[in-house]
């Protein structure tokens, strides 16, 4: 259940705060207008692209049993690549991995979390032993497939950004099966120093409406520090109060060690290793505003959030018109799914609609759920005068 409450949460909370399971209700009402904001100068800094794309080097600490096929078959998926870790590391590899030995892994494709390294070791022990009964902690999935990540669009990372500023604020109505429930904000705050980088403070509230609030109250606060020259997050933190679960989680990205320190309540902390370029569950949204969408396009954007990491994937489907109560707007329809280990997660169930200028505002989400279907649907916006357009929405059709 835990699980399953995460896949909901995390893809819905990226794309709008992302709305989990029965956390459909937000945070106080706003209006039905559109309202400018000023422009503040961008911060200078340096850029740390490059120091960031160099050569990755994780560790690994062998557990017992392991064997380099096993190891190979997590870090690249594909057992071929043992001679090169047993190169990399100086080994023999006709002979067994002793536990607790430090392995070097140069470039890996997959970063995988413990959870995976769990559920591939169970797997491999399976194949070996078939009489083995194997039991996942993937509480649901779809079959992985390789079709899911053909014609991702290999672009370079984005150099600018005319998408969203600081004083950005976005206000949404949810309905949940035709009801309303609450409301939604997202915001993008003045900027702030965060490991000696300028950044956007961006955060997502909710909080749940009456009659909702009666039977499971929801008080959610949660805050992206999103790289103002680099898009990248480097600090994440979320407050959680949803019926009778209450969680505090902390998040410390090291973007160039590729690693992230995740305390969760008072627990110790842990250190995850994560793919160049890694984004929170907030920032991954905001950076998606930043490419070059076009019908038909598909985007990757690696994620990372309670420990474990995902692969976002985002389809540009269609053109389409689309009235709010913010107004008409001409907009994109997309879908974005998550993919997860070896599994995907909610794969066709979310559409979300944005603006087909380049600010791309979130303007619709429609979520499919067992009883019915989630809707958030954009109320009100105060954007920021980019480029001196006056803080037009080059998309809104009509009020």
């Amino acid at each position: 259940m835990k699980t399953r409450r995460f896949y909901t949460f995390a893809l819905l909370v990226v794309l709008l705060s992302w709305l989990q399971g029965c956390s459909l209700l937000f945070i106080a009402k706003g209006k039905s207008s559109i309202s400018t904001s000023k422009i503040e100068k961008v911060p200078e800094a340096a850029s740390l692209e490059k120091r960031m794309s160099q050569r990755v080097v994780l560790h690994y600490k062998v557990q017992e049993g392991d064997t380099l096929d096993f190891v190979a078959q997590a870090y690249y998926g594909d057992p071929g690549f043992t001679r090169k870790i047993a190169k990399d590391n100086r080994l023999n590899p006709k002979k067994p991995l002793k536990a607790g030995k430090d392995l070097k892994i140069v470039d890996p494709a997959n970063f995988p979390d413990k959870g995976t390294l769990d559920d591939l070791r169970k797997k491999m022990s399976a194949a070996a032993t078939p009489s083995a009964t194997v039991t996942s902690n993937q509480a649901f999935s779809e079959p992985d497939s390789a079709e899911d990540e053909k014609d991702v669009e290999k672009i370079p990372r984005p150099k600018s950004n005319q998408a969203f500023a600081a004083g950005e604020k976005l206000t949404f109505e949810v309905r949940a099966i035709g009801i309303l429930g609450g409301y939604a904000t997202l915001e993008v705050d003045d900027y702030q120093t965060v490991n000696n980088r300028p950044c956007y403070p961006l955060t997502a509230k909710a909080k749940s409406a009456f009659p909702f609030s009666s039977f499971y109250p929801v008080n959610d606060i949660q805050t992206s520090y999103f790289d103002a020259v680099d898009f990248i997050t480097w600090k994440f933190q979320n407050d959680v109060h949803e019926g009778n679960y209450n969680a505090q989680n902390r998040e410390s990205y090291d973007q160039l060690k590729h690693t992230v320190v995740r305390q969760h309540n008072q627990e110790p902390t842990e250190q995850v290793d994560v793919q160049p370029f890694t984004q929170d569950i907030i920032s991954c949204f905001y950076y998606f505003r930043l490419l070059p969408l076009d019908i038909g396009k598909k985007f990757l954007i690696p994620t990372c959030s309670g420990g474990k990491n995902y692969k976002m994937i985002v389809k540009v489907v269609s053109r389409e018109k689309v009235t709010v109560p913010a107004g008409t707007f001409d907009c994109f329809r997309t879908k974005p799914f998550v993919k997860y280990g070896t599994v995907f997660r909610n794969k066709e169930d979310i559409d979300l609609w944005v603006t087909a200028d380049s600010r791309h505002l979130p303007v619709l989400i429609k979520s499919a759920i067992v009883i019915g279907n989630i809707q958030v649907s954009l109320m009100g916006a105060t954007v920021p005068d980019i480029n001196g357009d006056g803080g037009k929405i080059q998309s809104r059709i009509s009020n």
